[in-house]
């Protein structure tokens, strides 16, 4: 008996390993390709291919709760433009300003921001460990976005993509503390076809005017390759890997995934495309893992 749970432990750490490493290519190949994939276009076929993918899983379960959606719609419809052209296609658009590195380290940085949003719209304490996680998580960001040199926070000096990754993670952690909103009927498959779906929906509008007026998605065989990776790999692998980790380690220990990636982009980044890893980069690193830990560590007391 001990031996089984062992083993499924072992394959839950090895699962986690894997869907971190996938989410990491995420930021790498956004990085690399700033200059070919527009960033609203590859946030619209991510989301367009993931649903495809996952239709043979949820469709009919989509199909037999059309009615508590629909009766939800506008919300649905909220949550996926949170998640998918700003949670997502901001990312994306990030990239054109700064680097792989450096949106490993304040992407970590979500679970602190879904504290904060849970304590202004649910009425949920932050505990001292959780305010102490906060503090050390924001010192961290303010370092990537002043590069480590305060001189820049005093000039108001930052980095547009280091803001826009900001943002993003904002947009992402309130679609995270909306979700609790979800009608209990909603399984987890039909609410991820649901966001999937419904996000290529509303990022479609963006996607046009950003090929008519910016930059159009060119069609050849490795940009096909990248969509079909970021759709079916990073969309809907890893976030299904992630799902089994959550159900067999629980939400805590799942949270070692978000330090993970942060650690692979900038190892992917470093031997694939060529970044340097600042100092700077360390010290950040450091202080929002801390952060982080804390936060995992610490639990929201719910006045209700």
């Amino acid at each position: 008996m001990i031996t089984t749970v062992n083993n499924s432990n072992t394959n839950s750490y090895i699962m986690l390993i894997m869907a971190s490493l996938i989410f990491a290519s995420n930021h790498v190949i956004g990085r690399q390709f700033n200059e070919i994939l527009p960033p609203f276009g590859t946030a619209f076929w991510r989301f367009a291919i993931g649903a495809m993918v996952t239709l043979p899983f949820a469709g009919l379960a989509f199909v037999k709760n059309w009615a508590h959606i629909r009766s939800n719609l506008r919300f649905f419809l909220f949550l996926s433009l949170l998640f998918v052209p700003l949670g997502n296609g901001l990312i994306y658009l990030s990239y054109q300003w700064t680097t792989a590195t450096n949106g490993g380290v304040v992407t970590t940085v979500q679970p602190a921001f879904t504290v904060i949003l849970s304590a202004l719209i649910f009425g949920d304490l932050i505990n001292k460990k959780q305010g102490v996680g906060l503090i050390l998580a924001t010192i961290g960001v303010i370092v990537i976005l002043t590069k480590g040199n305060l001189e820049s926070l005093l000039n108001l000096q930052f980095n547009i993509g280091d803001m826009t990754l900001i943002l993003a993670m904002v947009s992402a952690a309130l679609y995270n503390v909306l979700l609790r909103k979800i009608p209990h009927e909603i399984t987890i498959p039909v609410l991820l076809f649901t966001i999937q779906i419904l996000g290529a929906l509303v990022s479609l509008p963006i996607y046009l005017v950003e090929s008519y007026f910016f930059r159009p998605m060119p069609v050849n065989g490795q940009i096909i390759l990248l969509l079909l990776w970021i759709g079916i790999a990073v969309t809907s692998v890893a976030v299904g890997l992630n799902n089994a980790v959550v159900r067999n380690l629980g939400a805590n220990k799942a949270s070692i995934s978000n330090y993970l990636r942060s650690l692979f982009t900038a190892l992917l980044a470093i031997l694939l495309i060529g970044e340097i890893f600042e100092i700077y980069h360390g010290i950040a690193f450091i202080l929002v893992i801390s952060g982080i830990w804390l936060l995992s560590m610490g639990r929201s007391i719910s006045e209700n």
